[in-house]
């Protein structure tokens, strides 16, 4: 992880709250998470650091069309499955995305950006076991 050159105590609460979670959170969740242990803390510093480590390349912004951007703790290029039917948001591991840009474009890939829209394996349980229902 790369860390911004001074942490200020609303920097450290907010990056906390973001590593010591898996979900990919919005900056309202954060903004509630962040306010449990800072009550005082405004919407408005939440997002100012949340763009300061985003940009300073601590943690990820994740742009989604359809909803609120979401702030994930890996910074290393991965994708997300962004679910139809619930919207929760998971990390997408797919290898072969970064050696197929490198031989596309003839040169190394930093970061890409790949969200995938489809059903989560909980939603698709619920799918299946719904659609089983209907044919009894």
């Amino acid at each position: 992880m790369i860390y911004i050159r001074y942490l200020t105590k609303q920097n450290r609460a907010i990056l906390d709250i973001i590593e010591s979670t898996c979900d990919h959170m919005t900056a309202e969740e954060i903004y509630r998470e962040v306010r449990k242990v800072m009550p005082r803390i405004s919407v408005g510093t939440v997002y100012r650091n949340l763009n300061a480590l985003s940009d300073e390349g601590s943690i990820r912004r994740i742009s989604l069309p359809c909803g609120p951007d979401r702030y994930d703790r890996n910074v290393m290029p991965h994708g997300h499955l962004v679910c139809e039917m619930c919207g929760s948001v998971s990390d997408l591991f797919v290898e072969q995305v970064q050696s197929i840009i490198r031989e596309t474009l003839g040169t190394e890939c930093f970061s890409y950006e790949l969200n995938v829209s489809a059903l989560c394996e909980k939603c698709r349980r619920l799918a299946t076991h719904d659609a089983e229902r209907v044919l009894l």
